[in-house]
């Protein structure tokens, strides 16, 4: 009897107080965020005043709270991206709240009590997350759950490749190829690069078999990019330096025969002439065609030359159907050609030792500071920057998406070339 009197009064409690969250009445997660802000020396003194850190406004969401301040004269936002860290460690620093929609997955014909035991003991162990940006005001968003380290693979549509899942509703996030050729990936070693370029191949193959062509520069050896070695799609692939200058120099060339046909047919892009072709150069490694760690002439001479084609492939390939996906886990200096990189307006960085490398790949500081969780990157566009865990593809896929459009040794077509179409044509070659 006095079992279930206790078990009820606490049920009850428990209910009531999810409940009335459940409401939408105030958290108190904004107080304690301004406190966290004030304790670790974000308050800046103004004479006998003190400036604070002032809420302005909260909003609930799906996937938590979002809340916005409005920062004290002399302060920056880079000055609260330093303490991110000490801020969401301040609010994981307490118990945590049952909500009713918890308590809306018990089920009440099992053992009640030990169901209770595990929602407690689960509600102890959650990690709340946080994000910081800045538009005039200071925007802090407390997600409720982390944000999941391991997505699933899902082919995109089109020219549209999945990029991954974002922190907001956990929806996917795809990259649109059309709409911005170019992308440049960056990140220490073993974070996600070569399983990005994996499932973007795999997302173009399935979606779009017909109208892809690959030119493959895989120079880790081949160790990443050897299986698509015999399917259709791809026109040329390389393992080695020299290799890869002859798989650029047969991009560039088809690039100049489609700008020759366009020009023919007074076409401004191949959007406009209907060409359905496109063309894909991935590059997987780029440090390797560093010119500043050539070692005799003929390699400084040869490296340079495959960065000279990549940036003309960056300045004059978007609307010839030509896009570059350019990778490297060594983001320092000229690694990464500048015209590339200054063309490329989708950037894809994964996690960096330092504040250095993360401005080389995405002019700014942020991805030192992500977490040691493989697949986890900062998805950044002309407009937008967003956290995100990218998908994780498996050979299996790979196999099983490559299988069909495997074709004997000698029987691909080395290169696609449009010819324009004459009638009575005088042709004049230059000898």
């Amino acid at each position: 009897m006095l079992f279930e009197i206790l078990t009820t009064s606490l049920m009850g409690g428990i209910a009531l107080k999810a409940f009335t969250k459940s409401r939408g009445l105030p958290s108190n997660d904004s107080g304690k965020i301004q406190r966290i802000m004030s304790l670790s020396g974000l308050n800046v003194r103004d004479g006998k005043d003190t400036l604070t850190t002032q809420l302005v406004k909260k909003k609930q969401c799906e996937w938590g709270w979002e809340y916005r301040y409005r920062i004290p004269l002399g302060r920056s936002f880079a000055d609260y991206e330093a303490k991110q860290q000490v801020v969401e460690d301040g609010l994981n620093n307490r118990r945590k709240n049952i909500t009713f929609n918890d308590l809306r997955q018990l089920n009440f014909n099992k053992d009640l009590l030990i169901q209770l035991q595990e929602l407690w003991k689960t509600k102890l162990t959650e990690q709340k997350e946080i994000e910081l940006s800045y538009d005039g005001l200071l925007i802090v968003r407390v997600y409720d759950k982390p944000l999941a380290s391991e997505v699933t693979f899902t082919p995109g549509q089109g020219w549209r490749v999945p990029v991954g899942v974002t922190r907001e509703r956990n929806e996917y996030k795809y990259h649109d190829f059309e709409m911005v050729p170019h992308v440049v990936l960056g990140g220490a070693t073993r974070y996600g690069k070569s399983n990005f370029i994996n499932s973007t191949i795999c997302s173009l193959v399935q979606c779009e078999p017909e109208h892809t062509n690959l030119y493959l520069i895989d120079l880790k050896g081949g160790v990443e990019l050897c299986d698509y070695e015999n399917i259709k799609q791809t026109i040329s692939i390389a393992y080695e330096p020299h290799e890869a200058l002859h798989t650029l120099q047969l991009a560039y060339d088809q690039m100049r025969n489609i700008q020759r046909e366009l020009k023919r047919r007074g076409k401004k892009n191949v959007q406009v002439a209907g060409i359905k072709e496109r063309y894909f150069v991935v590059i997987d490694e780029v440090g390797e065609l560093n010119v500043a760690e050539a070692v005799t002439k003929e390699e400084k001479r040869l490296k340079l030359e495959c960065q000279t084609i990549m940036s003309q492939i960056a300045r004059l390939g978007a609307g010839l159907g030509f896009r570059l996906v350019v990778a490297t886990q060594y983001p320092v200096g000229d690694v990464i050609p500048r015209q590339v990189k200054q063309n490329a307006d989708a950037k894809l960085c994964f996690r960096v030792q330092s504040g250095v490398a993360s401005r080389v790949v995405l002019d700014t500081e942020g991805a030192e500071t992500l977490p040691m969780i493989k697949g986890r990157a900062i998805y950044q566009t002309a407009d937008k920057r967003e956290i995100l865990q990218t998908p994780l593809i498996t050979p299996q896929i790979i196999h099983d998406t490559i299988q069909p459009h495997i074709i004997e040794k000698g029987e691909r077509v080395e290169e696609t070339v449009i010819q324009p179409r004459r009638t009575d044509t005088v042709t004049f070659e230059e000898v």
